[in-house]
């Protein structure tokens, strides 16, 4: 038994022995790079910045919207039709459909609608 350790090289046959054994090794964590965490830092703050004034320089203003209160016989695409300026009176309903969160075109008598201006 003793010559089959020594050929393959497990050291000495007593299992009591240990010296063989290495000391574990500690993991060491790796320190991050300060420069790496201030250039992380900066681009953060410079995105976060960008989307903040981002809407700044906007020319658009809001404009008002205009309400309608149904009445009897009127249909969206009645109303569109009053409100559409000339325009594609299809568009206009899908606008109308959309500022009033409508799944369909079914509206009731008395009901407010949001009549979106251009």
């Amino acid at each position: 038994m003793r010559d089959a350790a020594a050929r393959w090289g497990c050291g000495s046959v007593d299992p009591a022995v240990i010296s063989d054994f290495q000391p574990a090794q500690r993991v060491v964590r790796r320190r991050h790079h300060p420069i790496g965490r201030a250039l992380l830092g900066a681009a953060s703050a410079a995105c976060i910045g960008w989307a903040l004034v981002g809407g700044v320089g906007a020319t658009t203003t809001p404009t008002a919207a205009v309400t309608v209160v149904v009445r009897p016989g009127d249909t969206v695409w009645s109303i569109a039709e009053s409100h559409s300026g000339g325009g594609d009176v299809r568009d206009e309903v899908a606008q109308i459909l959309s500022a009033n969160h409508l799944g369909s075109a079914v509206i009731q008598v008395g009901e407010t609608l949001v009549i979106p201006s251009d």
